[in-house]
C-alpha cells in the first residue's frame, strides 16, 4: 500500500505540475496578448489624434481659403481698374520723366498686388487634380526654363539629378509643375546670389507608391523653431514674401495623396521633399524588378 500510495502521489504531483505549467503558459500568453493589444491601442490612439489634428487643419484651411478667395475677388476688380489707369497715365506722361517715373511705380505696384491675388486664389481654389501619366523630365524642363532668367540674374547654379527625367508620375501636370516651381524659387531665395540648388531623387516611405523629389539649397537653413510652420498659409520670413508659395505646395501634395516635408541639412541649407504618386505601370515594373 505504501508503494501504491507513493506512486499515486507522484502521479498527482506530476499532474499538478503539468496543470501549473499549463496555467503559467496560458497566463504568459495572455500577458503578451494584453501587452500587444495595449501597444496597438496606443498606436491607434496616436494615429487617431494625428488624423483629428489633420482634419482640424483642413477645416481651418478650407475656411481660410474661402475667406481669402472672397477677399481676392473683391480686390481684383478695382485693382484691374487701377492698373488700366496707370497704363494710360504712363502713355500720356511719356514726355514728362518725373511724372512718368511715379506712374510706372504705380503700375509696378499693381502688378505685384495682382501676383499676390493670383497666389491667394491658387491657394484658395484647391482644385481636384486631373490625373494622368506624366514623365517628370517634361515637367522639369519647363520648370528650368521658367527659373532660368532669375537663376542667370542671381548667378544661381541649379543641378538636376539625371535619374529624375525618366520617372513617370500619376499626377496633374500643371499642379506639380506649379509645386516644383515654388520649391525651386524658394530654394533660390534661400541660397541667395551665387548660391546653389540641387534637384534630386529622394527616398519615399516604404510601400507608399510615391516618388520622392528633393529640392535642396546651400543657404543658411530654416530656424528649427519654424520648421513646423513653413507650410502654413501666410507664414513667411521674407521681407517681400506672401507666405503662400509653400502653402500651395502643401495643398497640391495633399490633393494628390502625396507628402511634402522640410528639414535642415547637416552641412547647412535646407531640404524640401515632395512625394507624388508613381504611375501604375511604372510602379508595377519597379515591383517586378525592372523595365525588362
Amino acid at each position: 500500500m505504501t508503494t501504491a500510495t507513493t506512486s499515486i502521489a507522484q502521479v498527482q504531483a506530476r499532474d499538478l505540475e503539468a496543470i501549473i505549467d499549463a496555467y503559467n503558459e496560458v497566463t504568459e500568453r495572455l500577458k503578451r496578448s494584453h501587452e500587444m493589444l495595449r501597444s496597438e491601442v496606443v498606436r491607434l490612439r496616436e494615429q487617431l489624434d494625428e488624423k483629428n489634428k489633420e482634419l482640424a487643419r483642413r477645416e481651418r484651411l478650407a475656411a481660410l481659403g474661402e475667406m481669402a478667395a472672397g477677399v481676392a475677388h473683391e480686390i481684383r476688380n478695382p485693382l484691374a481698374g487701377i492698373g488700366l489707369y496707370a497704363g494710360l497715365l504712363e502713355r500720356d506722361l511719356c514726355d514728362q520723366p518725373d511724372a512718368l517715373g511715379i506712374a510706372s511705380k504705380i503700375g509696378a505696384g499693381v502688378r505685384k498686388l495682382d501676383g499676390i491675388v493670383s497666389d491667394i486664389l491658387a491657394f484658395a481654389r484647391g482644385a481636384e487634380p486631373v490625373l494622368c501619366d506624366v514623365t517628370l523630365g517634361e515637367i522639369l524642363e519647363r520648370v528650368l526654363t521658367q527659373t532660368a532668367p532669375q537663376a542667370d540674374a542671381r548667378q544661381t547654379m541649379i543641378e538636376v539629378d539625371p535619374g529624375l527625367a525618366e520617372a513617370v508620375l500619376a499626377c496633374d501636370e500643371r499642379q506639380i509643375e506649379r509645386a516644383l516651381l515654388n520649391l525651386v524659387f524658394n530654394a533660390m531665395d534661400a541660397a541667395g546670389d551665387g548660391g546653389r540648388v540641387w534637384i534630386r531623387r529622394g527616398t519615399p516611405p516604404e510601400d507608399s507608391g510615391l516618388f520622392s523629389i528633393v529640392v535642396e539649397d546651400d543657404g543658411c537653413g530654416i530656424d528649427p523653431n519654424l520648421l513646423q510652420r513653413v507650410f502654413n498659409p501666410f507664414f513667411t520670413t521674407k521681407d517681400n514674401g506672401t507666405g503662400l508659395g509653400l502653402a500651395i505646395v502643401h495643398r497640391i501634395a495633399e490633393a494628390h495623396g502625396g507628402l511634402v516635408s522640410a528639414e535642415n541639412l547637416a552641412a547647412g541649407g535646407a531640404s524640401l521633399t515632395l512625394c507624388v504618386p508613381v504611375a501604375r505601370g511604372a510602379r508595377q515594373r519597379s515591383e517586378d524588378g525592372g523595365n525588362g
